[in-house]
């Protein structure tokens, strides 16, 4: 596999291109394709990421550009058909990066709400469902996740590539508004 480091002028190019960025300043089209801001806040920054029709090297890179230190895995089942991205493989390639991997399987939704969402294609649903179980049965998970982006730089991954279509779009939610958090999905 090959290496996944970015030296010190470039950590500081991509923290000064964030800065910029939040400043209004156009940075051309290959920043601005890489990230999208869903929300602004005054705290930390919460980054999504979605594994779908990447390899496990161009996941690496996009968290390693990101300066992610835990990528929080909020599937409930972290198992996938992709080799990469099953737990063991994914916890191997972060801890060759220098990247913390945490499985929050609470977090994930249920596989009665995938279920349904899948037979029905009713979102709007499954996002109201899955938000109500987070806000009553998963409040100090939230209040973890809230947390631990004040202390280390986050990402979410879960399978959807499109922050939008993904249950991990309502974790960063409700875990921004605890701390008024910025919300960044890595495209």
């Amino acid at each position: 596999m090959m290496g996944h480091y970015l030296d010190d002028n470039a950590k500081r190019r991509v923290r000064n291109a964030k800065s910029l960025e939040a400043f209004g300043v156009d940075l051309g089209d290959s920043f601005s394709e890489r990230y999208r801001t869903i929300r602004k806040g005054e705290g930390p920054t919460i980054y999504t990421v979605g594994y779908e029709r990447r390899s496990g090297d161009d996941l690496i890179s996009a968290l390693v550009d990101a300066q992610i230190e835990v990528l929080v895995d909020v599937r409930q089942k972290p198992f996938s058909r992709k080799p990469d991205f099953r737990k063991v493989a994914l916890a191997t390639l972060c801890d060759e990066s220098g990247i913390r991997y945490e499985t929050w399987t609470r977090l994930g939704s249920t596989q009665h709400q995938r279920e349904s969402l899948r037979e029905t294609g009713d979102y709007t649903r499954f996002y109201r469902l899955f938000r109500d179980l987070m806000k009553r049965g998963r409040k100090n998970e939230i209040r973890a996740l809230a947390d631990l982006s004040a202390t280390a730089t986050i990402a979410l991954i879960c399978y959807e590539r499109a922050h939008d279509e993904c249950h991990r779009s309502v974790v960063a939610e409700l875990a921004a508004e605890l701390c008024d958090a910025s919300v960044v999905a890595i495209t």
